[in-house]
């Protein structure tokens, strides 16, 4: 019986981690989303800035 209980937790362990990496892995793809909204407004100004005659 008390290996059932070390197993559980065990169990629940890998289950926290599990969704501390769902997490992570969602924070990263939140921030290349806004990296790549960043690059396009970026390229957006330069474009602007280009047709000026400022670069």
């Amino acid at each position: 019986m008390g290996n059932c209980k070390k197993y559980h937790d065990e169990d629940s362990d890998i289950r926290d981690l599990i969704k501390l990496l769902k997490s992570e892995n969602n924070r990263i793809e939140s921030i290349e989303k806004l990296l790549g909204k960043n690059e396009k407004l970026a390229e957006q100004l330069l474009g602007i800035r280009a047709k000026r005659g400022k670069y």
